[in-house]
């Protein structure tokens, strides 16, 4: 009798797991078939959304963070639309000086703006600066690259000259540029064409003055330069050395003079620069006279620059030629000259050579950041002491020590340390004591985050 009860317990005691078994299964079956049916309705959703663009006007762009940067591209690459901007955070501190100059931080740039392209060969650029509080437009120009390896721009940018001024403010060596950056014609509104080759690159630009609203009814100055770079050894982006040469002359800026009506229209212009310190000090040690009746300015430089590996080097040698109006026998014509050169030595990063900018480019640091020593020497001499008009505007000659660090492609930290040493001629405004050939340290640091 127990085995005849045993027999069928024993029957549905197994059967239970098995009937719990078949349920658990059909339930995940039919979970499968609803994850399959969801998928499949977006798919159809998407694909519909993506007819729907196909047929919609405008072109739709993907978004992209790659290398540090913001930016919207189409897939064929005929659209894009970039985001830039910068702040840079400085600092300097003085020692042994005896002038009164202030210990100080400031922000030192504080820029956005785009690079953005249409129609696959034109483009367009605009920076706008807000640093101490001001409204700064810095590029904005319209450009066509239709013609192989060309770009013709129309706007206000750069004067091709001066490979230290045509850097980015983001990707100098140093907290601020050497002594031959201070008297370059910079931006200028103009119309320039541009040619860039696998080891060469060239540029021309005829420009007039820097954006301003003229009032005064006296024409504009107006001018013209020409820039030429050959890479004579290019082994590789990483291994090339580099010659250039650039030339602008220049017409006087509009500007009048005098209480008289109409004010007689001024033909001046001036050479000045600080010690190639940040804008949170603001005195110029060098400083020449206003020199009137001049007819042009003329500028002259070559350069020597090259990266091998870690190593990196960047020289240029300026001269300035002040030509004065004819009829004016106690004026003279006077020059004025100015070099510096440079060496850098990258740990774990990467620096290029961009043959067809003739520039040499930014540092891309590798995995876990990089480390950067440099060290420069540069000086200016805007003394010219001719028998009649003298020019004593002082001369300098400064050495500097850098080190940078690259934590990733958006953030630097600098710091730097330059021995000023100014001759008898050089000195300040009386507001900063007006001191002649005083000699000094300078302590220096920015953070900057750049995108």
């Amino acid at each position: 009798m127990k085995k005849l009860v045993a027999a069928p317990l024993l029957v549905a005691l197994l059967a239970i797991p098995a009937g719990a078994r078949a349920q658990t299964d059909a339930e995940r079956i039919n979970d499968l078939e609803k994850r399959v049916e969801s998928l499949v309705k977006k798919d159809k959703a998407r694909t519909a959304e993506e007819e729907k663009a196909k047929g919609a006007k405008g072109t739709p762009l993907r978004s992209s963070s790659d290398k540090g940067k913001l930016e919207w591209t189409s897939a064929d690459g005929a659209t894009s639309f970039r985001l830039v901007g910068r702040v840079q955070f400085d600092g300097v501190a003085f020692s042994g000086n005896e002038n009164r100059l202030a210990n100080a931080v400031t922000l030192r740039r504080i820029r956005i703006g785009y690079k953005a392209r249409v129609a696959k060969d034109w483009v367009s650029e605009m920076d706008v600066d807000f640093a101490e509080n001001a409204v700064d437009v810095k590029d904005a120009f319209v450009g066509y690259e239709g013609i192989r390896n060309s770009t013709i721009q129309a706007g206000h940018f750069k004067v091709p000259f001066g490979m230290d001024t045509l850097t980015s403010s983001k990707d100098i060596w140093f907290v601020e540029r050497a002594y031959a950056d201070s008297w370059g014609p910079d931006r200028r509104l103009g119309l320039a064409y541009a040619y860039g080759g696998e080891r060469f690159s060239a540029k021309a630009d005829f420009f007039a003055q820097t954006i301003s609203v003229d009032s005064t009814g006296v024409d504009q100055g107006w001018g013209w330069a020409v820039r030429g770079t050959f890479a004579p050894v290019m082994v590789s982006e990483t291994k090339a050395v580099h010659l250039g040469v650039a030339a602008n002359w220049r017409k006087p800026d509009a500007a009048t003079t005098g209480s008289a009506t109409p004010p007689a229209i001024s033909y001046a212009i001036d050479f000045s620069s600080r010690p190639e310190c940040t804008k949170a000090s603001k005195a110029k040690f060098l400083a020449t006279p206003t020199m009137e009746q001049v007819d042009w300015v003329q500028q002259y430089g070559g350069e020597l620059a090259g990266v091998w590996d870690a190593l990196a080097w960047q020289a240029e040698y300026q001269t300035t030629k002040v030509t004065r109006r004819s009829g004016y026998p106690t004026l003279e014509d006077h020059d004025f000259d100015t070099w510096y050169g440079q060496v850098s030595w990258l740990i774990n990063g990467k620096r290029k050579y961009a043959a067809d900018e003739g520039l040499i480019d930014k540092v891309s640091p590798g995995k876990g950041g990089a480390w950067e020593v440099l060290a420069r020497y540069s000086t200016m001499d805007l003394n010219d002491l001719t028998a009649v008009d003298a020019i004593k505007g002082g001369s300098a000659k400064n050495f500097t020590l850098g080190a940078n660090w690259y934590p990733n492609t958006n953030v630097r930290v600098m710091l730097n340390w330059t021995r000023v040493d100014n001759d008898e001629y050089a000195k300040p405004k009386k507001a900063y004591g007006g001191i002649a050939n005083d000699d000094f340290d300078e302590f220096q640091f920015r953070v900057q985050f750049a995108f």
